[in-house]
């Protein structure tokens, strides 16, 4: 069960309505393109600027250059653009209002990430409008333009993004949004894009080096089938260290779901076994550990089993299970503070000067938590 603070709750509610239309249930018809009016994303991608300098033509036009502004409003008038009511009348006032974009509300990282953003939003004096896409897992790049185009037009200040599958055509989006947006617990490798996130690599890599030097030569890397970059980062981090130490990385990906990927780990450990197994979620170490168990295998006598991210799961497993610990509250709660400092920037239209002043690539510390699994 997520817990999600009531300020939050409410404009879940409202937001229902964005989930439907780009979600499962499709109880929404997907408007026929053709028919519709134009987007901003059209007139921006048309005319070669962001959606942002779109927005300062059509809200601020003395802003923006003559000979841009006036392309700009060109391909307006072809187009027959119309740009969003509410989003012209409140140009010049914030709404106090932040997007967050999740794939999914199963993961209980989302809950803590929710949990830390709302404490500092409600310090900050904005509320939190929570979407949730499941598209952005499929990697339907007209889904996911359409569904950007409807964030755009919400009457929000700045978006936090919290989806660890991100595609070109996500980062060029995230990168011309007319309003910021933050990355949260996740890192494209765009320094020009601002994230908060843990150094997935470096935690990885340091992992594997502790695990090398205690003596361990076999080391398993139980990664997932299903290309998430925060995993890509992992696995990179460990193959770092094993070439290093002249080891061969060992990289099984299985599913991530429990009971897919129980009978690969059994016939795994029936053929082979690792001395060390780091696994790039808590939830699957469990489920590797209970396998091996049941193969009569001793965790760690036989094998260490080390996870990610220090969820309930490392509490419930048995032996309790060491992991690398994801600060998912602090981690949320620092997204939301440099989204604030942003939109501050933002409202205020500073030079980029001094907005390079702000650090909006942040790495947050993170701990290792040894338990039961490990010697």
């Amino acid at each position: 069960m997520i817990n999600i603070p009531n300020y939050v709750i409410i404009y879940m509610t409202i937001a229902i309505f964005t989930i439907d239309y780009f979600g499962k249930r499709g109880m929404f018809m997907k408007p026929d393109r053709r028919a519709s009016q134009a987007t901003i994303m059209e007139v921006a991608i048309a005319a070669g600027v962001s959606l942002a300098t779109v927005s300062r033509t059509t809200n601020h036009p003395e802003k923006v250059k003559p000979e841009t502004r006036e392309k700009i409003e060109r391909i307006i008038k072809e187009k027959g653009y119309k740009p969003n009511l509410n989003a012209k009348s409140l140009a010049s006032s914030k709404s106090t209002t932040v997007a967050v974009v999740v794939p999914e509300l199963t993961r209980s990282s989302i809950a803590g990430l929710v949990d830390g953003i709302a404490d500092c939003a409600n310090r900050r004096g904005y509320l939190v409008r929570l979407f949730v896409n499941n598209k952005l897992k499929d990697g339907d790049v007209e889904s996911l333009k359409d569904f950007w185009s409807t964030l755009m037009a919400s009457v929000v200040d700045g978006v936090l993004y919290i989806n660890d599958e991100m595609t070109e055509e996500s980062i060029e989006l995230v990168k011309n949004s007319s309003i910021p947006v933050v990355l949260t617990n996740i890192v494209c490798g765009d320094p020009e894009i601002p994230y908060v996130s843990i150094d997935y690599y470096k935690a990885a890599y340091e992992m594997t080096k502790e695990m090398i030097e205690r003596g361990n030569k076999k080391i398993w890397m139980i990664n997932t089938v299903h290309k998430y970059v925060v995993n890509d980062l992992k696995v990179a981090g460990y193959t770092k260290a094993m070439e290093e130490a002249g080891l061969e990385p060992l990289v099984k990906n299985v599913p991530g779901r429990t009971d897919l990927n129980e009978p690969i780990y059994k016939e795994l450990l029936e053929n082979d076994k690792p001395e060390v197994a780091i696994v790039v979620r808590d939830s699957m170490a469990v489920s590797f550990i209970n396998v091996a168990r049941l193969l009569h295998i001793h965790i760690p006598e036989e094998i260490e089993v080390i996870g990610f991210q220090n969820t309930k799961y490392a509490e419930l497993s048995r032996p309790k299970l060491s992991c690398i610990e994801t600060p998912i509250y602090d981690l949320g709660e620092k997204a939301m503070d440099l989204l604030t400092k942003l939109m501050d920037i933002y409202e205020t239209e500073e030079d980029e000067e001094e907005e390079e002043d702000i650090d909006a690539n942040i790495y947050v510390d993170y701990n290792v938590v040894w338990r039961e699994s490990t010697k």
